[in-house]
């Protein structure tokens, strides 16, 4: 192993810090504000990077971790939930364990260890604090040259495995272990890769030898250390067990490791997120590859992402958060999916959050309004202890991609909740009113599957024009309430609601409800999969609190903090970011044409004169992934680009892009032609 290694590898983490706010896991990072005002379904995107998993065939015994589970049988745990066996992908080895034992992917704490150069003229240092302190920046400052790296003598952490929720925050491999623990640790040999300078022929690629690692002594305390290589990357591991564990638990994390396999062509890359994160569960989608299903500290409660799925798919990562502070909330579920062309459908696997008194989920499958009888059974897991005590438990469903239906939770009020069935629909539909003296009409067409829905307002006799705005489908497909804001002599609100919804209420910022004008009534016949109803609400000319979304037994089932007129300012326009070669970002394109357009010209000097941004006409084909999303065969296009998909809705949304002729505007993309 030479100093390239830690050169590359330094570089990896430095590229990683500049990009993202650091953030522990008492102290995760805040994200940014959407500016579509979303629900308490909300989805989050989370990337992992764009390096290639491949499922190493494991060569290891099954029959010894199906022993320790039962003979094919479900094993229930003191807690009353199904133990089942779990098999996933962490950076470069696939680990097999019990379900209630506790998988963590600790990658994201490398983010958090310091790095130092070793030959050259800077150092490079990027520290995080403990859980609950200040969060340090990382820096990079002159030095002269030096042969001694910062001691990492526990390696850079990638993945722990114990029979005991230790958290997200603690090492296993520097803390004490409780007398009752069992622990497996793997780490990057951060330390010993860059003090050796030169490859071990000693050091074989994994796995180290045939059976157990011998006991010994190490930088984690005693226990069984394995040193090998994955790719030429060296690591070690390390089982570590208390003065009374369980002869069971005991077997269970040897045989873990004696199952591990590693994916030969692994090569190391930076984290895209800060916090490190639960294993929940994983598995294989319908095309092989695997998925995993991740659990991480959210800013109000914990989030659930779905690592795995193709981002080109949705744009993002698929996530899903839960409100804890809305328990008669019984369920929330995660994504439905449409490529504006087909109805929407549900992705390989349904995840989310459900009530603790719930005694199941399952998908009730439909086609359309009518149920199938189809039924599909889902795994419900609880919430790792550290993370805090809630009313809700996870859950997932396996098997589910192209189909459609409801997700609904088993044993609440004694019976399972079915699904809201539709009303009868018009083609177009029409509400009307009149409102402090003023008349308003507003006309609801279109469809979903073509991305033709459209929203017409007319107030006092001003006529707005359609607004198709296409995220609205989108928003529609995962839950939430999508309403467009107007303003005439009073602000005017309309758009989509899911149908159980029936009451659209105000609550200023006193808590006070205060009376409002509103109108719903089924969508037209193509605002359906789903099934959603239209709505306007009438409100004054300014005001500021929380607009509640209420189903028939008065629940709350979304909300979403409001301010307009006088009591809001104009938000401040999101900063883009300027793209390197290779770069994967959010791009809103404000134009595209022919090379030589005078209309390009014009656009660039409004984005100067507007926003001030210089942004000029490009290759179009230079940023893979445009011309597909937007649909054009245009040779140039002027990008701006941002780091997330809520930056580039708020800037389009400023720029007047969406909900016009221009629309789609925004696309994920990869930046080439800048080397």
């Amino acid at each position: 192993m030479t100093t390239e290694f830690e050169n590359e590898l330094r570089d990896l983490f430095r590229e990683k810090a500049a990009e993202a706010p650091l953030a522990t896991p008492a102290m995760p990072a805040a994200p940014p504000q959407h500016v579509l005002r979303r629900g308490r379904l909300h989805q989050a995107g989370t990337v992992l990077g764009s390096m290639v998993v491949v499922i190493a065939l494991i060569l290891g015994s099954v029959a010894g971790l199906t022993r320790i589970l039962g003979e094919g049988e479900d094993r229930v745990g003191d807690g009353g939930y199904e133990v089942f066996e779990r098999t996933a992908t962490v950076e470069a080895f696939t680990l097999t364990s019990p379900s209630d034992w506790y998988l963590v992917d600790q990658w994201p704490l490398s983010m958090l260890i310091a790095v130092e150069g070793t030959a050259g003229s800077s150092k490079f240092e990027c520290v995080g604090s403990a859980p609950g302190g200040d969060v340090q920046e990382c820096e990079e400052t002159p030095t002269t040259p030096s042969s001694s790296p910062i001691p990492v003598p526990q390696g850079l952490p990638m993945i722990q495995l114990s029979n005991v929720d230790l958290g997200l925050a603690t090492n296993a491999c520097e803390a004490a272990l409780p007398s009752g623990a069992a622990v497996l640790y793997v780490a990057l040999d951060y330390e010993v890769a860059i003090t050796s300078g030169v490859a071990d022929p000693s050091i074989q690629e994994f796995p180290a030898g045939p059976g157990l690692p011998p006991e010994g002594d190490g930088p984690c305390g005693p226990g069984r250390y394995a040193h090998f290589t994955v790719n030429g990357e060296r690591f070690f591991s390390w089982i570590g067990v208390g003065s009374a564990v369980s002869d069971e638990d005991r077997e269970t994390v040897e045989t873990s490791y004696e199952m591990m396999s590693a994916i030969p062509d692994w090569e190391p890359s930076p984290p895209d997120v800060t916090t490190p994160a639960y294993v929940i569960a994983a598995g294989a989608l319908e095309n092989g590859e695997p998925w995993r299903l991740d659990l991480r500290p959210g800013a109000r409660s914990p989030e659930l992402f779905l690592e795995g799925i193709d981002r080109s798919v949705l744009g993002s990562e698929p996530g899903q958060g839960f409100d804890s502070t809305v328990p008669a909330m019984p369920i929330a579920f995660c994504c439905a999916w449409t490529d504006g062309l087909s109805a929407a459908t549900l992705l390989d696997v349904t995840f989310g959050f459900v009530r603790k008194d719930a005694s199941g989920v399952e998908l009730q499958v439909r086609e359309g309004d009518e149920l199938t009888g189809q039924l599909l059974s889902g795994t419900i897991v609880p919430v790792p202890p550290s993370l805090g005590s809630f009313g809700f438990d996870l859950f997932f469903i396996e098997g589910t991609a192209g189909l459609s239906g409801q997700v609904v939770p088993i044993g609440i009020d004694g019976s399972v909740e079915p699904p809201p069935v539709a009303e009868p629909r018009d083609e177009v539909v029409e509400l009307s009113g009149s409102y402090e003296g003023a008349k308003w009409r507003v006309a609801f067409t279109g469809a979903f599957a073509d991305q033709s829905a459209c929203i017409e307002p007319v107030i006092d006799g001003d006529v707005f024009g359609q607004t198709c705005p296409t995220v609205m489908t989108t928003v529609a497909s995962s839950g939430e309430p999508y309403l467009e804001d107007w303003y005439g002599t009073f602000l005017l609100r309309a758009g989509s609601v899911p149908i159980e919804v029936v009451e659209i209420r105000f609550v200023n910022d006193d808590d006070a409800i205060v009376p409002t004008d509103f109108q719903c009534e089924m969508g037209p016949t193509g605002w359906t999969d789903p099934d959603v109803r239209v709505c306007v609400q009438l409100l004054p000319m300014s005001g500021s609190g929380t607009i509640e979304y209420v189903d028939a037994a008065g629940r709350v089932v979304s909300d979403e903090g409001i301010a307009w007129g006088s009591a809001t300012a104009e938000p401040e326009a999101p900063t883009p970011v300027d793209p390197v070669h290779g770069g994967t970002y959010w791009a809103v394109y404000p134009w595209v044409g022919a090379a030589g357009s005078p209309d390009a010209e014009n656009m660039s000097a409004q984005l100067l004169e507007d926003f001030g941004i210089e942004a000029f006409p490009g290759d179009l084909s230079c940023d893979d992934g445009a011309a597909e999303a937007l649909g054009t065969g245009a040779p140039q296009g002027i990008g701006v680009y941002f780091e997330t998909q809520d930056e580039a809705n708020a800037f389009a949304l400023q720029a007047g892009l969406l909900g016009h002729e221009a629309d789609p505007v925004i696309a994920r993309v990869t930046t080439y032609c800048l080397d």
